[in-house]
């Protein structure tokens, strides 16, 4: 996958690209525009690098970067190319992370109820990008029939793919503001661009036809030199992205949450009205991703031998398992597509510094960055391995913290970074609640735990391997359809399995589910979570829920679930209590302390306000006079 789409990536620089220079008309034609485009669609070879151009403007990232880091100039800003040149770690919004020793920037205006209609794309960094994306889709679509020699099966192959990056970046304005404007044409003057936000409903319909039709023009799979660009199935998981999204309650609702105060208005950031069929529609989409998936030969990590931890024969202190698979081996079964700009990177190079902790705290770790302290919020959400049920944690403390650990989910080790856990080869043991708690020590890991996710073992200061950065994964959309499912009708008949001693290496369930508890327990069952079996649907959607938090950790998730679930103001969600452990070692055994005590503690109270739900439009796009500002902005 990663081949092809590197010499893509690469190819552009060759060429004069064709996107809007200034912030200020982000859909006006560029200078010169005509001759290039002349050049672009005279051949084949020049098209593909056009395509290159839009796979590097229009592929989102589970991690938000700047835009030296998408190779578009290190000296890109705002002026230029319409983005802020900063970076920043999501995770530090939400009860997953806090940044370690400083939250600057968009976590704080979040955590303390700072965001503003002049700082939003601070969180929104892609914003500009995204329009020049559209852009490039649609100038593809309207002049691909032109190349001369191209063939019937190249240039549905780009329409296709045009398609699917104006869905996806579509999307993306959806789940952030509501209803937006829809571009569905080259604009080629100052007055076409003025375009008006469409309703809700009329933007998911939109994304749907353009995931539909890609659908179409796309090949069941991309075989070879192509494996790594947009195939079918990248268009069946945006659609059903989308419809989950749309479901829900956020939107899925005759009262938004934030009003206009008028119907006709609300109907920009809702439907205006409930239906329980939409969650039917939504599964119906989840499951035809998972029917693909089977006939195009995707399908989850799950080696059964993997199920359950084990600590690696070869590698001190490594913690092997499926989950680990999942997220540290490039291009493995379940990743339907991948951003695949980074290529090989060091600990100290982006984004690795927004995953690991400051190299003054934990040496060979990730430079002189925020890296991501793991709450005490987030951690407590593992249930027991053995019960499936919750841990019970003290909050008075105790002195058994590494016999809590031990019990977690197998996810927990393959995820978090914990007190003796190994970071990568040149940190083989974590030292976290190894000396006395100060403040600058708690500053440092407020959250006790440190992020190990998409911090490829072979990585250490002074070599790289490349960071995996899913962008569509199967394991989504058996979430998805569990949730729709159980919305819908209820958790359905599970399908009995046994995981108990050897069973585990043979326990199976159907790759196509025909209830939400057999979804919902295929995810568990690759990591050997007792399945879960409850007639109550109410009990199922906080389950589901708490399963979506751990399977998709650190993916760019967890904020756009907790709004659309309306869960952002519950306490301890992205408002009120963040929670950390001191921890204290209790002897001093060599070569390591073998004990050690924990003391739950708040170390931040968070502020969410109702309006945040929505993201506000940018100033500077409100003041040009064709957008609707959001509720309360």
């Amino acid at each position: 996958m990663k081949k092809n789409i590197k010499i893509l990536i690469t190819s552009i620089f060759l060429i004069c690209l064709v996107f809007p220079s200034c912030k200020k008309n982000f859909l006006d034609k560029a200078p010169g525009v005509d001759i290039n485009e002349d050049v672009i669609f005279s051949a084949k070879v020049q098209t593909e690098k056009y395509v290159a151009n839009m796979y590097q403007l229009g592929m989102p990232s589970i991690f938000a970067m700047r835009p030296a880091d998408m190779g578009l100039g290190a000296n890109a800003v705002s002026s230029t190319l319409g983005v802020l040149s900063t970076f920043v770690n999501l995770a530090g919004i939400t009860d997953e992370a806090i940044n370690s020793q400083a939250n600057q920037g968009a976590p704080s205006d979040w955590n303390n109820g700072g965001v503003t209609n002049a700082n939003i794309l601070q969180e929104d960094l892609r914003y500009y990008l995204r329009w020049q994306a559209i852009r490039t889709a649609n100038i593809l679509l309207e002049r691909i029939d032109e190349v001369p020699d191209a063939d019937a099966t190249y240039k549905n192959q780009v329409k296709g793919e045009a398609l699917f990056f104006r869905a996806i970046n579509n999307f993306e304005m959806l789940k952030r503001y509501g209803g937006f404007p829809l571009v569905l044409k080259r604009v080629t003057s100052l007055e076409e661009s003025k375009i008006e936000r469409s309703n809700f409903e009329a933007c998911v319909n939109s994304i749907v036809k353009d995931c539909d039709d890609a659908a179409g023009f796309l090949p069941l799979d991309q075989p070879g030199a192509t494996k790594g660009r947009a195939q079918k199935g990248a268009a069946l998981a945006v659609k059903a992205r989308t419809l989950l999204y749309a479901a829900s309650p956020l939107f899925n609702t005759a009262t938004p949450i934030s009003s206009f105060g008028n119907a006709t208005d609300d109907k920009l950031i809702s439907y205006g009205n409930y239906s329980l069929n939409r969650w039917k529609i939504a599964a119906d989409a989840a499951k035809e991703v998972l029917i693909w998936a089977q006939a195009a030969g995707y399908t989850l990590v799950d080696d059964p031998a993997k199920r359950i931890n084990t600590i690696s024969p070869t590698v001190v202190n490594l913690v092997v398992g499926n989950y680990r698979d999942s997220w540290e081996k490039n291009d493995n079964s379940e990743i339907i597509i991948a951003n695949k700009t980074w290529g090989s990177k060091s600990a100290g190079q982006f984004p690795l510094p927004l995953l690991l902790p400051r190299s003054e705290f934990v040496p060979n770790s990730g430079a002189g960055w925020n890296g991501a302290s793991i709450t005490f919020n987030f951690v407590r959400k593992y249930e027991k391995r053995a019960t499936g049920l919750p841990q019970d944690w003290n909050y008075a403390g105790g002195n058994d913290l590494l016999q809590k650990y031990a019990e977690l989910d197998p996810r927990f080790a393959q995820s978090v970074i914990f007190t003796g856990a190994r970071m990568h080869k040149a940190v083989v043991r974590t030292p976290i609640g190894e000396h006395t708690p100060s403040k600058s020590a708690l500053n440092s890991c407020q959250g006790g735990h440190w992020n190990l996710k998409f911090v490829n073992d072979g990585i250490d200061g002074g070599t790289g391997l490349e960071v995996n950065c899913p962008i569509l994964r199967l394991n989504e959309f058996y979430l998805a359809y569990a949730e729709a499912m159980n919305e819908f009708e209820g958790p359905g008949l599970a399908t009995p399995i046994n995981i108990t001693g050897t069973n585990i290496l043979t326990a199976q369930l159907p790759a196509i589910p025909n209830s939400a508890l057999d979804a919902v327990n295929k995810i568990r069952l690759r990591s050997a979570m007792p399945p879960i079996n409850t007639n109550n649907a109410t009990t199922l959607k906080t389950r589901i829920h708490n399963e979506w938090d751990i399977e998709m950790y650190m993916e760019d998730h967890r904020l756009w679930n907790a709004r659309r679930w309306l869960e952002a103001e519950n306490d301890g969600v992205l408002k009120g209590s963040m929670w950390g452990l001191v921890i204290n070692k209790l002897n001093d055994v060599a070569p390591y302390p073998t004990a050690f005590s924990y003391r739950p503690f708040v170390f931040m109270t968070r502020s969410f306000p109702t309006k945040l739900y929505l993201h506000p439009f940018v100033l500077s796009e409100i003041q040009k006079g064709n957008l609707k500002q959001n509720p309360g902005w």
